[in-house]
């Protein structure tokens, strides 16, 4: 038996709290840190389909400089179009980025 090792979580865009949308177009993969910080609106996958990053970030804090550098890179989206995340669900983060 070999255990399974997980890095990724299934985040929420529009939070289930508000949608009971489990859909997967509502949704994007995720490693701990990056669901906790887009959770905590402090990074945002936008319907541009890049990342943007609040300015409350600060690049000297321990693990804040690598989600700053996210600021302006792609988002990866799933081989199947299909999946990609619904741009109302991008824009919902979007919006609730803390500036």
């Amino acid at each position: 038996h070999i255990d399974t090792i997980v890095l990724v979580e299934a985040a929420h865009l529009i939070p289930w709290s508000e949608s009971h949308d489990d859909n997967p177009r509502n949704g994007m993969a995720l490693c701990r840190n990056h669901h906790y910080a887009m959770d905590r609106h402090l990074i945002a996958p936008t319907p541009d389909k890049v990342w943007k990053v609040s300015k409350r970030l600060d690049r000297r804090l321990e693990g804040q400089k690598d989600l700053i550098e996210l600021n302006g890179e792609d988002i990866i989206l799933p081989s199947l179009e299909q999946y990609h995340p619904r741009p109302d669900a991008l824009e919902w983060r979007r919006e609730r980025l803390l500036v």
